[in-house]
């Protein structure tokens, strides 16, 4: 099976990346061919805290990982849903975790859906996020 995961990984440093690596890793080892779609832009410094969004040390070598979702630029969601549509997986597995980035994944998956039988399962590591900010809610619906 063809399988596409997208979500964080490599450069990029976190609990999801490193959750989403090992579910692609997995699905390799039994059998399935499997590859990563990854952000260029995680978090515009504005919502990033810490001091760094990246990993130091080298990207996996058994996994295909491509950087392309930028989460402010709606032209990098189009381009990705190109690619993924190029790619006719049989199976999209999309992460939710936090709803500012809910708006773009939302956007992938409803092209997804509406031009062509592309099956998407979404992981949600937070539906409900530690931080109550406005207009958070209606993000994380958009996407689920």
């Amino acid at each position: 099976m063809n399988i596409l995961c997208i979500g964080p990984a490599n450069p990029l440093r976190g609990g999801i990346a490193n959750f989403n690596t090992a579910l692609c890793r997995s699905f390799i080892r039994t059998g399935h061919q499997a590859s990563i779609i990854s952000f260029s832009l995680q978090y515009p410094g504005l919502l990033f805290p810490g001091k760094t969004q990246y990993e130091e040390g080298e990207a996996p070598a058994d996994i295909r990982i491509r950087s392309m979702i930028n989460s402010i630029n709606p032209f990098s969601w189009r381009k990705a849903v190109a690619i993924i549509r190029s790619a006719s997986p049989e199976l999209v597995v999309i992460h939710h975790w936090m709803p500012f980035l809910a708006v773009g994944l939302g956007y992938i998956v409803r092209r997804l859906k509406k031009k062509g039988n592309f099956p998407v399962i979404a992981i949600a590591h937070n539906v409900i996020p530690h931080e109550k900010k406005p207009g958070w809610k209606p993000m994380s619906r958009y996407l689920l």
